[in-house]
């Protein structure tokens, strides 16, 4: 499906990965993107929005009535309303309400509504803890409600194809990294060091991600809706590994620092691994990533530098 000149709803909108999904479509000459999203973050949105292109709906994925509203006349969808991981954990019943009824809310909204395409954000978390290197057959080993939640979205998804001939890309992101970003080992180590502390690192540093940036991330999912591939599922990743401990000494580097990080040995580690192969996604959508890492953490660090000079 071609971007210019059509419609789109993008849940969660506004958050990290999706105000930068919106900020792709509206460069792509998209006509009209509605954000639905139920806590909006205004700052992630002020530069699409300034070109009036962009409107929001406040709304829940748990509200029916609200998720049909805003569907109609929709040409495409991208979900990404979520409760991340950390919720999840905390409330596994509001993970089921919101990630998997939401979910399930969604699509029957944009299946309703005569969506042609659905591009779905699911995570590496459905993998589980494994020291392969896993591509999309891997099996599904989630050990954790946020993980199971995202398999339920992809089955939802599977199951509305087969029912009612719903088209959609479902997208399994690795560790996303970059601007707008609140939480996560990046802007943890990278908050410290631009206060004058060591970073606290859990272990000894040496598990090992691939860290893709979200510019990339919004890219795949602009390339997932404009092919014609339906009933896919893909990785979203960079393609390279590398520690926490290699992090943290690339950002100390950066900043020209001279802390050295420090190892709680006592704090639990929760994933040894997670690095998955993006050539399936290089090899049938021609998508490719334009971050590497050290670019990408430069980026990371301006925009950080630039909201702590705006704060005062």
């Amino acid at each position: 499906m071609q971007i210019d000149g059509r419609r789109f709803v993008v849940t969660g909108g506004s958050g990290f990965v999706g105000s930068h999904v919106v900020d792709a479509l509206v460069a792509a000459g998209a006509a009209d993107v509605v954000v639905f999203e139920q806590r909006l973050v205004p700052a992630n949105l002020e530069g699409s929005m300034a070109t009036g292109g962009v409107r929001v709906v406040e709304g829940d994925v748990r509200d029916i009535a609200a998720v049909y509203a805003a569907m109609e006349d929709a040409d495409g969808l991208f979900h990404l309303a979520v409760l991340p991981l950390g919720p999840c954990v905390q409330d596994p019943r509001l993970c089921l309400e919101v990630n998997v009824v939401g979910t399930f809310n969604v699509v029957e909204a944009a299946a309703h509504a005569g969506v042609r395409k659905v591009v779905f954000s699911s995570a590496s978390s459905v993998y589980g803890d494994t020291d392969s290197t896993m591509d999309e057959s891997h099996p599904l080993d989630a050990r954790s409600m946020y993980g199971a939640s995202k398999i339920a979205g992809e089955y939802v998804l599977r199951a509305f194809e087969d029912a009612r001939g719903l088209e959609y890309v479902t997208l399994r992101y690795m560790n996303v990294y970059g601007p707008r970003q609140a939480g996560g080992l990046i802007p943890a180590v990278l908050g410290r060091i631009l206060a004058g502390q060591p970073p606290v690192i859990a272990g000894d540093g040496s598990q090992s991600f691939d860290f893709v940036h979200v510019a990339d991330v919004a890219s795949a999912n602009v390339r997932a809706m404009q092919s014609d591939v339906s009933g896919e599922t893909f990785n979203v990743g960079s393609g390279d590994e590398v520690s926490v401990r290699e992090i943290a000494e690339r950002l100390i580097a950066l900043t020209g620092s001279d802390l050295e990080p420090e190892f709680d040995h006592g704090q639990r580690v929760l994933m040894r691994r997670r690095v998955g192969s993006n050539d399936k996604l290089v090899r049938t959508l021609g998508w490719r990533p334009a971050h590497d890492l050290d670019s990408g953490l430069r980026d990371v660090l301006e925009t950080m530098q630039d909201a702590r000079a705006s704060a005062g």
